[in-house]
């Protein structure tokens, strides 16, 4: 019989820490080996009593949340889920702490009497961690080869459209990939995260910071252009029609709006120019039909390997229905998406 997953909770708040125990302590598999009050004594405590999973708040005193990541993977590397405000003050600090580390987060409510509602998604999200968390903050803290150029656009050449698909730790994900792709980088790029309202936001200006191309949650009727990548908006799906990003209200697909199948579609239906689809990790099967749509039309398809992705679901959905033209590690995906650029812009 395999040993319970051991997690530590780290919130200020005497009332969420113990919601959280009470939530975890019936979940088989799951024990809550310790509790702190703040983030320095989260460091301690993950180094004296080794947990599996961190659970962490990100305003607290003493030490912040993000402060506390940081000081967690620079001296005991631990899986960590952020639970964290659903308000709009707090999705940025969220998105700065799983730029800083953290694999995954589960919005908070804001209000006490709704605390209910996420005890058995904080329980699914600590098992996921502790199955494959390890296996993904190695491939996380291993550092990912520099690009030493962009394509070198030739003159008739088509400019690629990439969409690069993720949800459950897809923000992770993305934090590896996106700074890779080098300056200059003339493709056109959108991101399709499944992530609540208020978050895409966050999380676009943080890849803005993160790396060489111009990023900004995508506005319905805007033009997208070469070299800049558009986050797809929480709450609507993102329609691809010629170079324009348009937003649909259509009925959510896989339980998810934006879904990775429905940009793709449009993608490779209405986009003038060569389509790249990439699927990084997350749970389900977002992304296999679309991924299926680009190949039909011509495009190409990046799947993420089974070894690096947190969650193997939709990167496996792709490659179960035949739609993989290559399958890489995380490390790998931005030198691949470089290399798949330059064939299909020249008729590769």
């Amino acid at each position: 019989m395999e040993r319970p997953l051991r997690v530590l909770i780290c919130d200020d708040s005497a009332l969420v820490r113990q919601f959280l125990v009470h939530a975890l302590e019936g979940v088989p598999g799951i024990e809550v080996c310790g509790r702190a009050t703040d983030g320095e004594e989260a460091v301690r405590l993950t180094k004296l009593l080794r947990p599996d999973v961190v659970t962490m708040d990100v305003e607290m005193p003493v030490l912040d949340g993000i402060s506390a990541v940081r000081r967690i993977m620079a001296e005991t590397p631990t899986p960590i889920l952020m639970v964290s405000s659903v308000t709009q003050e707090g999705s940025p600090q969220t998105i700065a702490a799983l730029a800083s580390g953290a694999l995954d987060f589960v919005p908070k409510p804001y209000r006490r009497e709704e605390l209910g509602q996420i005890g058995p998604l904080v329980a699914e999200r600590i098992l996921q961690l502790g199955q494959r968390g390890a296996r993904a903050l190695s491939a996380h803290l291993a550092p990912a080869p520099a690009l030493a150029r962009a394509p070198i656009p030739q003159r008739g050449a088509q400019v690629p459209l990439v969409v690069i698909g993720a949800s459950t730790g897809g923000p992770r994900a993305l934090f590896t990939v996106v700074p890779q792709l080098p300056q200059g980088f003339p493709a056109r790029l959108v991101v399709v995260q499944h992530m609540p309202a208020g978050f895409t936001r966050a999380l676009a200006e943080r890849l803005d910071d993160a790396g060489p191309l111009p990023a900004r949650e995508a506005e319905d009727g805007e033009l997208l252009q070469p070299g800049n990548l558009r986050v797809a908006a929480a709450g609507h799906h993102l329609l691809v029609d010629g170079h324009t990003l348009r937003f649909s209200d259509a009925a959510p697909e896989h339980g998810v709006r934006p879904a990775l199948d429905v940009t793709l579609r449009s993608a490779a239906q209405g986009y003038r120019g060569p389509v790249i689809a990439v699927v990084l990790t997350g749970m389900g099967r977002d992304g296999a039909l679309g991924a299926l749509e680009v190949r039909a039309h011509g495009g190409r398809v990046i799947a993420e390997s089974e070894r690096t992705a947190l969650i193997y679901g939709m990167p496996k959905a792709v490659v179960d229905v035949g739609a993989a033209d290559s399958v890489r590690d995380l490390g790998d995906v931005a030198a691949e998406i470089v290399r798949q650029c330059e064939e299909v812009a020249h008729g590769a």
